[in-house]
């Protein structure tokens, strides 16, 4: 009996130990889940495109969180995922997981994204999205990729065209598609194919081969159409379409062409409205106002003047302002401007007109530039840009007057406000209004302007010494800045 008592007694010990021991060990693993799920976080987004492409399955989506604090030194790579398509098609989810201590105060931690398909680069963020640090967000991330030109090689663009005419069209007619780079003021035909008709009935598929290595990143390209029967034109895109770069298509491009009809014994200015900055969309509607005059007659009536709804449309919009050669005379200069309206209120407006017909200007196919301006409802602040030198541009200059306000301990940060100027044909002193938002001015933060000219993607002239502005006793409008050439 006392031999049972004493089993018993040790199993009850045992018992008790055992479960001492599974209570330390379910705690430890308790504790060690804390302190892992602690040493790590996440950001979570998609990674996206704007064209209508679609991928193939085989296509992988390369995420990467980095560290970019260092100039002087490369990025370091806090976490990566690798996404294959699978027959999916953007947005693509991304969950980035990575451990904070990693990660120093006021760091600059950004996400970019990569997409690729048989090992070759298609799809790149052009700007990488700031995240984590500095207020920046670590949920619902957006991280925008662009097409990937300017490669060597032979790119391809895919498309239809097609009309609304309900006609049957002849079977003997061609399609016309051309490329343009519009980038420079001129246009610039870049490449053309042709597609016999051979009694199809649109939409009309075409492939249209180019130099993938002519193609500027920082460009802009325009795809016409135009369909020619017996030798002349019948049909004709009225706007161009933007293709290949700032996220527009690479494939899938429709074509609309209308019927051409030219006013009888007249004439037709042809051309394109462009902004160096243009909007996500224009507001509906909205509308387009292209217009022939003597730029030395501001107060005469115009001599042509057309009026083209945008409703549906972005910038650069193509026209065709139709005028009567009887009415111009070869020893008076000519000019087209354009504007923008929304019910009354102007939008956009030409900075400075574009000469034509005469006086050996272009007879057709110009380019106008338009600027952004500002909205009245908001703060507007009139400046103007002097130089040390006298500065003049063509009219086809590609330059272009970069003008924002920020914070002036904040250099590398996204501007407050900015504003693209044009300067095909213009000459400093430049004047112009830029507008800021005055909700989002702190009276307690400083605030400088700065302006800087860039010519063919290189910094030309920039101001050494950005102008305090808006508060702090700064002037609110009016103010001037010397930009004297880059060293």
């Amino acid at each position: 009996m006392r031999i049972h008592r004493l089993m018993k007694a040790a199993l009850l010990v045992l018992v008790a130990v055992a479960l001492t021991a599974c209570g330390a060990a379910q705690q430890a693993a308790e504790e060690a889940q804390i302190a892992d799920s602690a040493a790590t976080a996440t950001v979570t987004g998609t990674v996206t495109y704007l064209d209508r492409s679609a991928l193939p399955e085989n296509a992988v989506i390369d995420v990467e969180l980095v560290d970019a604090s260092r100039a002087d030194a490369p990025a370091t790579v806090l976490a990566t995922q690798s996404i294959t398509a699978g027959g999916a098609q953007v947005p693509f989810p991304f969950e980035l997981t990575y451990d904070p201590a990693q990660i120093s105060p006021g760091a600059l931690v950004l996400v970019q994204a990569r997409i690729t398909i048989d090992g070759q680069l298609r799809y790149i963020s052009q700007t990488a999205i700031p995240v984590i640090s500095n207020g920046a967000p670590t949920s619902n991330v957006e991280v925008l990729v662009s097409p990937v030109v300017g490669q060597t090689g032979q790119g391809v663009l895919s498309g239809t065209v097609s009309y609304l005419e309900r006609i049957a069209l002849d079977p003997t007619a061609v399609i016309e598609v051309e490329l343009q780079d519009v980038s420079s003021g001129v246009p610039a035909v870049v490449a053309t194919t042709q597609v016999n008709a051979e009694g199809r009935q649109p939409p009309i598929p075409f492939e249209l081969p180019y130099d993938a290595a002519r193609i500027d990143p920082a460009g802009t390209y325009l795809l016409y159409g135009r369909i020619l029967i017996n030798g002349s034109i019948a049909f004709a895109s009225a706007t161009g379409v933007p293709v290949l770069t700032g996220g527009a298509a690479t494939s899938n491009v429709e074509l609309i062409v209308s019927s051409v009809s030219a006013p009888a014994g007249g004439a037709t200015i042809m051309g394109t409205v462009t902004t160096p900055r243009p909007p996500e969309a224009l507001p509906t509607g909205a509308v387009l106002q292209v217009e022939l005059r003597e730029p030395m007659l501001a107060d005469a009536p115009a001599a042509a003047i057309i009026e083209v709804p945008l409703d549906g449309l972005n910038f650069p919009v193509s026209f065709e302002l139709p005028y009567d050669p009887a009415t111009v005379a070869a020893d008076r200069a000519y000019a087209v401007a354009a504007r923008v309206l929304l019910g009354g209120q102007l939008l956009y407006a030409s900075l400075s007109p574009v000469p034509v017909l005469t006086l050996d200007a272009p007879a057709s196919t110009i380019v106008v530039p338009v600027a952004e301006v500002p909205d009245p409802t908001g703060g507007v602040l009139r400046f103007t840009v002097t130089g040390d030198t006298v500065a003049t541009w063509p009219a086809d200059s590609t330059a272009y007057l970069n003008v924002e306000i920020r914070e002036p301990m904040l250099a590398d940060a996204p501007a407050t406000v900015f504003t693209y100027i044009p300067l095909a044909g213009l000459t400093l002193p430049i004047g112009w209004e830029i507008g800021y938002p005055t909700a989002g001015i702190d009276p307690n933060k400083a605030y400088v302007l700065d302006a800087r000219i860039i010519d063919n993607n290189v910094l030309t002239y920039a101001a050494t010494t950005p102008l305090p502005v808006l508060t702090q006793g700064a002037p609110t409008t009016d103010v001037v800045v010397n930009i004297p050439p880059a060293q």
